[in-house]
């Protein structure tokens, strides 16, 4: 078997390594969560947790995570509706969710959106006088009752992408959130309902992170053996290395 071995390939492999090397060092990491707690507006004493990141889903994408959380002696209810505001409403139109629960969503027209799914599953005020909460968006989770694979759900997490617009966290900066509750209670016990509402946060993008550098020592290693092999291309024209097996 013959092994043809070039000299002067040398420089060339070596610029291909620090590029490696540079790449790997230099890579940006600069995503992030935040989260908060929403309550009721009108209905049974409820709060309601979410948990936004821009990370965990991939780049352009923000994944929701909503829990309800335990308040007084209404330890269980059942998620059917969330509700909420972007800061660009032009990116309605592209928005696409997914998620295990999801049953239907409504994006837009920016401002009108106050019930999805079945007409029940709104956040309209106390009564007939009581006021209307409208927002850009609602997601539809699971089904009617606490019967069935998609119904009593207490946590659910389903992801939002744009088809041509990166999405992240600051398009929720400071937005209203709602959430419509149903089957609120404890044990057998689950004949109330809640609608709840609330902001976001400000968010306050992390800071890049700092450019990292090869150590000196590395530097240096990389940099005479770079040199030498240059001389040693310029000394001794292309030759080739057989072997015979």
């Amino acid at each position: 078997m013959k092994h043809l071995f070039s000299i002067a390939a040398i420089p060339s492999f070596l610029a291909a390594t620090a590029v490696v090397i540079s790449s790997s060092a230099f890579a940006p990491a600069n995503a992030a969560s935040m989260n908060f707690t929403i309550n009721d507006f009108t209905g049974a004493d409820t709060q309601v947790k979410f948990t936004l990141d821009d990370a965990i889903a991939g780049a352009g994408k923000v994944q929701f995570k909503v829990d309800y959380l335990a308040t007084g002696s209404n330890t269980i209810a059942d998620i059917r509706g969330v509700f909420f505001n972007i800061f660009d409403d032009t990116l309605l139109s592209g928005i696409q969710v997914t998620g295990t629960h999801i049953t239907a969503s409504k994006f837009g027209t920016a401002g009108a959106v106050n019930t999805v799914g079945s007409s029940n599953n709104n956040l309209n005020g106390g009564g007939k006088n009581g006021p209307i909460n409208f927002f850009d968006a609602g997601v539809q989770i699971g089904q009617e009752g606490i019967g069935g694979a998609k119904g009593d759900i207490q946590s659910t997490t389903f992801t939002l992408s744009h088809n041509s617009k990166a999405l992240t966290l600051a398009q929720f900066s400071g937005q209203s959130f709602g959430v419509r509750l149903m089957s609120v209670g404890s044990g057998n016990n689950r004949e109330e309902s809640s609608k709840l509402k609330g902001e976001a946060p400000f968010y306050t993008p992390p800071p890049p992170p700092p450019k990292k550098v090869p150590e000196p020592t590395t530097a240096a290693a990389l940099g005479l053996f770079a040199v030498g092999a240059l001389r040693v291309a310029k000394k001794k024209p292309l030759m080739s290395v057989s072997t015979v097996s």
